[in-house]
């Protein structure tokens, strides 16, 4: 697989921990930043879907403004004569 080199500025703190991680579990920074990559992007995608998903389901429940109207004087005229 072709691959691409990036640079990332990180704050100190974070670098450190990477490279204690990455000596701890004998495994190369760039495995750990590629596998943090590749979840951050999945997870954004889901999201992204869910999203889309909830903005058309909500666009099916449309209700057109006098019936949200009526239906409001509905529940004034209810509470009025219930008094």
């Amino acid at each position: 697989m072709e691959t691409k080199t990036l640079i990332a500025h990180l704050p100190l703190p974070l670098a450190e921990k990477l490279d204690a991680l990455a000596d701890a579990l004998d495994v190369p920074r760039d495995s750990i930043v590629t596998e943090a990559i590749a979840n951050w992007i999945e997870r954004e995608e889901r999201q992204r879907i869910f999203t889309l998903q909830s903005l058309a389901s909500s666009s099916i429940m449309v209700v057109e403004h006098h019936r949200v109207i009526d239906w409001a004087d509905s529940l004034c005229a209810d509470r009025v004569r219930s008094l």
